[in-house]
């Protein structure tokens, strides 16, 4: 985790950026941004700037505030990160103890159920933006986990302005990740002529010949029409023109009343065949605290939302080419780069279009890109893997280099449209690469505290006293009698966790006979984590 501030008189040349900039007076200009890029390593990050690479957060180290290191919250989660970062309290006190949480109170619901750690109504603590819009100052949460859906922090806002006199603040927020997906990233047909049907919406895609020879493709759905010509992935180091290579504007498709937008990617076309690679963006629905017409007015300036492709669009698979570490020759993850650049061009419209609309004091925006490629790659490029593997790593640094220079120039874009901001840049948690997984629930199982059912796979609560539950994957939770159909009475508490302690200090690695788990930490006794609380595990583990 990396905490930097910018302040407004240190950021340099505020030229416009590429598309105008943002015509904003200071009265319109926020106080106020706080930009997240998850899952960015301290390790890496520092490589970078050293390297010179990252020229826009140099700016931060050069003339901000730095925070050379800081102790995230525990476990090292993304939901959990963010939402101690914007509340200020750790996850025993604000609830999100995971990614997943399980639903409260315990009376009422078994250790099995769960919602999203990233919900609005997943944290009990007051995030900054309620304590900003109180004091009366207007918010723009154009992606910040734990703001959607906003009714909670709404509530609290109105709770607190009772009684004041202070004129309130507006809180608007708009959210793509709790939302309906309305079309999945994927390869789109390869065989020109080719009909596909996305949503119940019917796509043409049609030759375009010159001269006998197929040049280009047009893609077509109701009024709407796109000419696409091939060409291969931009190269690292190149200029990026999102409108020579992504379709100019997108198609507009709907599923269950909601709104996504579809963009389309030509990357190679046999002129003689038809055969083609064709990728078509995916499409999430965006939602938020404003109107339906309000939020799609915005949704279609932003004109999209992310397109993570770390884990989709078959690239393990090869279907974007021979990954590098199957001995690909980068052609696969300068895909991969182009979609995070074409994710960033999308991200400074988003900027644009909120600002222009909303005015306020403060914004948060984000990109999980760094986080996805950290997590495909990381166990190859961390020199500390035990899978680190020298030689691709150094082929594979350049192209998760590029998406740390992606994130920096939009930074930077968004630095010089509003040059009166002061700019805040954080992440949730670093990366370290891994070599192996440790199943926690077959260690219990075989010290006898768990017992799975009939077919093996779905675990019996009636017959297990702990488990890692499906909301939590770095420790263990004892099925007390305070959660719905627990079997554990109050008092045999402490004497389960013993056993489940022995269990796991005494699991080893098969291959080498050493721990596989290095300490069992009891949340009652090790505080300064702030781990623990009713959403919480009894036990957490740091794995070998």
């Amino acid at each position: 985790m990396i905490g930097l501030v910018a302040p407004a008189a240190m950021i340099a040349s505020p030229g416009s950026p590429g598309s105008g900039g943002l015509p904003v007076g200071p009265s319109r200009s926020p106080k106020l941004v706080i930009v997240s890029w998850d899952g960015a390593a301290d390790w890496v990050v520092d490589r970078l700037l050293d390297e010179g690479h990252l020229p826009n957060l140099a700016k931060f180290r050069d003339g901000g505030l730095r925070a050379e290191y800081v102790v995230p919250a525990f476990p090292s989660k993304t939901a959990v990160g963010h939402v101690a970062a914007y509340t200020g309290a750790d996850s025993a006190v604000n609830g999100v103890t995971g990614n997943s949480v399980p639903l409260m109170p315990r009376r009422e619901h078994t250790i099995f159920e769960t919602r999203s750690g990233f919900a609005g109504e997943s944290h009990f603590a007051e995030p900054f933006w309620v304590t900003a819009a109180v004091a009366g100052k207007n918010v723009l949460a154009l992606s910040a986990a734990g703001s959607y859906p906003p009714g909670p922090d709404q509530a609290r806002i109105a709770a607190a302005r009772t009684g004041t006199k202070i004129r309130p603040g507006r809180f608007v927020e708009f959210s793509g990740f709790e939302t309906p997906v309305i079309r999945p990233n994927e390869l789109a047909p390869t065989m020109l002529p080719a009909t596909a049907t996305f949503e119940g919406q019917s796509f043409r895609f049609e030759p375009v010949r010159r001269d006998g020879r197929i040049t280009a493709v047009r893609i077509s759905s109701g009024d709407q029409s796109e000419v696409l010509a091939p060409a291969p992935p931009t190269a690292l180091g190149n200029p990026f023109d999102a409108k020579a290579q992504w379709s100019s504007r997108p198609f507009e498709v709907r599923k269950g009343g909601n709104l996504g937008l579809i963009y389309f990617r030509l990357w190679r076309l046999d002129p003689v065949t038809g055969a083609m690679d064709l990728s078509q963006r995916g499409a999430n629905a965006i939602l938020g605290s404003e109107s339906k017409a309000d939020t799609e007015a915005y949704q279609r300036a932003y004109g999209g939302f992310h397109d993570d492709p770390f884990f989709s669009y078959g690239y393990k698979d090869g279907k974007l080419g021979v990954p590098i570490y199957r001995g690909g020759d980068g052609v696969a993850e300068a895909k991969l780069v182009e979609i995070v650049r074409f994710d960033c061009e999308l991200l400074k419209r988003s900027y644009e279009a909120g600002l222009r609309t909303y005015p306020s004091d403060l914004v948060f925006h984000y990109t999980p890109m760094s986080d996805s490629a950290g997590h495909l790659w990381m166990g190859l490029l961390d020199p500390a893997s035990p899978n680190h593997d020298a030689a691709i790593a150094e082929r594979l640094w350049p192209y998760y280099r590029a998406v740390y220079q992606a994130q920096d120039e939009w930074l930077g874009w968004m630095m010089r449209a509003t040059p009166r901001a002061n700019f805040a840049l954080l992440s949730d948690h670093g990366m370290a690469g891994i070599g192996k997984y440790v199943n926690l629930n077959r260690i219990l199982e075989q010290a006898g505290l768990l017992r799975y059912s009939g077919n093996g796979a779905t675990i019996d609560g009636a017959q297990t006293q702990a488990l890692c539950p499906p909301w939590f994957d770095f420790g263990v939770a004892v099925h007390t009698t305070d959660w719905k159909g627990g079997i554990v009475p109050p008092e045999r508490r402490e004497a389960v966790k013993a056993r489940v302690r022995k269990a796991l200090l005494d699991a080893r690695d098969p291959e080498n006979g050493e721990p596989m788990i290095t300490a069992v930490l009891d949340p009652e006794r090790v505080t300064h984590l702030g781990m623990g609380g009713p959403t919480g595990a009894d036990l957490y583990v740091d794995f070998a």
